[in-house]
């Protein structure tokens, strides 16, 4: 299979000159900013929202920075941050029997009960490793939250238990 190449600026730019010379126009004056905004104008690429911008950071965050901000977003007098923060699907609003997993990939739903409960509870993904009988070292559990990476069943049925132990608490 054929690597897929990637498009870089050059290829936009010419793209840009050759199907909107109006907008590569003003671009090339210095009317508009930057190629993003203009290839945003002449519509070949959507422009980002403010929560694609702090997704694309988040996802790039170490696990200290993500720490950090959250540290600094619950100190922060923004209450209606902080609530946001908290609005995540609590282990108790999913009913008991419903699955977590499909095969051996967690649910996102399953991902953000989780993700909840460490919040809450200050855990890292070790630590949860190391409550459902797992060795703490193994990242497996931290791939699957950050990159939806396979589990082993084992695991996903541990999991299963202490969360329905996490949603009294």
């Amino acid at each position: 299979m054929a690597k897929k190449t990637k498009l870089d600026n050059a290829h936009y730019l010419q793209r840009l000159r050759s199907e909107f010379p109006d907008v590569h126009g003003a671009f090339v004056a210095g009317k508009i900013p930057s190629l993003r905004k203009a290839l945003a104008i002449a519509g070949i690429k959507p422009e980002r929202t403010r929560l694609d911008k702090l997704k694309n950071s988040w996802r790039k965050a170490t696990g200290t920075e993500r720490d950090a901000f959250l540290t600094w977003l619950a100190a922060t007098d923004a209450p209606s941050a902080t609530a946001a923060l908290a609005f995540t699907p609590t282990p108790s609003a999913r009913a008991a029997e419903a699955p977590i997993a499909s095969g051996r990939y967690l649910l996102p739903s399953t991902i953000a009960e989780i993700e909840a409960i460490m919040f809450r509870r200050r855990l890292k993904p070790d630590d949860v490793m190391h409550e459902i009988g797992f060795p703490p070292h193994d990242r497996s559990l931290a791939h699957a939250l950050a990159r939806g990476a396979s589990l082993r069943l084992t695991m996903i049925a541990a999991l299963e238990t202490w969360l329905r132990a996490n949603a009294r608490g």
